[in-house]
């Protein structure tokens, strides 16, 4: 992350990261919103802003056209702009929340280089508070929980990502891992070993409207539209989360973003896994 000292007026920002953009929002800074990427489809207003390119592959020409202030990437993912941005003198701020608590630690700091500290604290406290009272009320044991995010091969969030840090708050059980990695590749005789009580996996219920793909998405029938027959085999009849009609599709919003709508999400799966 580059550091900008908070005297600088911050006016014109582009965001070119879905959750970031939803931040800017929940923070009140959305008229400064110049330009998003094709990805950034919430709240519902973020579509109409110009667009510099997509999650993956922003261009560097449409964001310098709009002369930012300020451009809020992802750490991981932007490397390579983020570096062409920075020789061009561009501010940026580059993130890659690893916990629950890195995202509000992001809020402030966008917050803070905005001249809006005062302001955000306290919708950014609030948050913060449901996190709190949800990681008390889940000091109960859960169930096993499995979150699948793709199928071949098997990959599920590790310790090093915000989703196994934002389950594990909503009071899930995950399989311990030895890295520090933030998605694990796993294999069938472990999940089986595990047994998870509950299956979660990006997808639809059987019968309701599949989400449209995302733009760039060459994948005949992505995980994001499939429902619990597209990925369940006769091997999950062994597995507690199978037997006892456990298996969850959950929007990608649920879980994936780490934004506002985060903390929506683990509430949800709270119910869900106290409720079983």
């Amino acid at each position: 992350m580059k550091y900008i000292p908070a005297k600088i007026e911050i006016q014109r920002i582009i965001s070119l990261v879905p959750s970031i953009t939803e931040i800017l929002y929940f923070l009140g800074l959305n008229t400064r919103v110049m330009g998003v990427t094709e990805h950034c489809n919430f709240p519902e207003e973020a579509k109409d802003r110009d667009k510099v390119g997509t999650f993956a592959q922003p261009q560097l020409s449409k964001i310098l056209s709009f002369k930012p202030d300020l451009v809020l990437a992802d750490r991981a993912l932007h490397g390579r702009i983020v570096q062409e941005l920075q020789n061009a003198e561009v501010k940026v701020l580059a993130y890659t929340p690893s916990g629950v608590e890195d995202i509000f630690i992001m809020m402030s700091e966008i917050g803070l280089v905005c001249g809006k500290e005062a302001a955000v604290r306290p919708v950014i406290n609030s948050l913060r508070e449901r996190v709190l009272k949800l990681s008390r009320s889940s000091e109960s044991v859960g169930p096993r929980v499995f979150r699948m995010m793709s199928i071949n091969p098997f990959i599920t969030p590790g310790p090093g990502s915000f989703q196994y840090d934002a389950l594990r708050t909503a009071g899930a059980q995950l399989m311990n891992f030895q890295s520090n990695h933030p998605y694990v590749k796993v294999h069938w005789d472990q999940i089986k070993e595990f047994d998870p009580e509950v299956l979660l996996f990006c997808g639809v219920e059987k019968g309701q409207a599949p989400p449209l793909k995302c733009k760039g998405c060459t994948a005949k029938k992505p995980i994001c539209q499939r429902t619990a027959d597209d990925i369940i085999n006769k091997d999950w009849e062994q597995i507690a989360a199978f037997r006892e009609n456990r298996v969850y599709p959950i929007p990608c919003h649920t879980i994936c973003r780490p934004g506002p709508r985060l903390i929506d999400g683990m509430e949800r799966l709270h119910s869900c896994f106290f409720h079983v």
